[in-house]
């Protein structure tokens, strides 16, 4: 018989990426900075509100509703930034020009780059980028549930050993954006978050494991709002991997 704290979870995260899939590809482009900088300040209200509500049902299914539309709103132009970064290095390439990192193309590069009759082979090339990222993705999360739901090792132990580590990452993240300026860095980060977020599948699972016989709706959001989040950032991770090694 299946647990039904496992179904509502899987519903729910299932529910979350279809939403956050929508509102992803309705924007495309941020317009101003404070739009931007709104989304950002909105996601971390709407999970805080998330973890003082978790328990009062349905507002805290209406808060994961709006979260995950604010998530697909914030990481849409983040996959489309990818995905022009993606297809302009792949233009220049085959003439010969190396586009760099952070490069920024000048006015007659853009208009070159927009007029081109090629635009439609780099844009097939870019749903290929995007196929991999979103199998390799799925392959992890079927891999982590089975290694956690078909073997008897309990991956407790890597809670706060992630949470570290992930920490630091996000600290030297910030400090290379502004101070550090590191190249090496930036090609590394996208490895490391991916390979932090898998073993963010595996822990989160164990936790959906040893919860199961809870089976309130709040304990459903909780593991599937981490599931999510992990899913999603391991994605993004991929994506900008991918985009540098092809």
């Amino acid at each position: 018989m299946l647990n039904m704290l496992f179904a509502r979870t899987f519903i729910i995260v299932g529910g979350m990426l279809v939403i956050s899939s929508i509102t992803a590809k309705i924007n495309r482009l941020f317009e101003t900075s404070l739009e931007m900088w709104m989304t950002i300040i909105s996601s971390f209200i709407l999970l805080f509100a998330l973890m003082i509500f978790n328990d009062s049902f349905p507002l805290n299914l209406i808060l994961v509703a709006c979260f995950s539309a604010v998530i697909g709103w914030q990481i849409g132009p983040t996959i489309n930034h990818f995905g022009n970064r993606f297809k302009t290095r792949k233009y220049f390439k085959s003439k010969g020009i190396k586009i760099k990192k952070r490069q920024q193309l000048t006015a007659a590069q853009r208009i070159e780059f927009q007029n081109s009759i090629d635009l439609k082979k780099y844009q097939s090339e870019w749903q290929n980028i995007i196929f991999k990222a979103l199998f390799t993705t799925a392959l992890a999360v079927f891999c982590s549930a089975g290694l956690v739901f078909f073997t008897s090792v309990d991956y407790g132990f890597l809670g706060w050993v992630l949470f570290i580590v992930l920490s630091l990452l996000v600290v030297m993240g910030f400090l290379n954006m502004f101070f550090f300026k590191s190249k090496l860095f930036s090609l590394l980060r996208p490895y490391i978050g991916a390979v932090i977020f898998t073993l963010y599948l595996l822990y989160d699972f164990n936790r959906l494991e040893k919860m199961k016989a809870d089976e309130s709706w709040g304990s459903a959001i909780e593991i599937a709002v981490s599931i999510y989040l992990d899913i999603i950032n391991l994605f993004l991770d991929l994506l900008a991997i991918l985009v540098e090694t092809e």
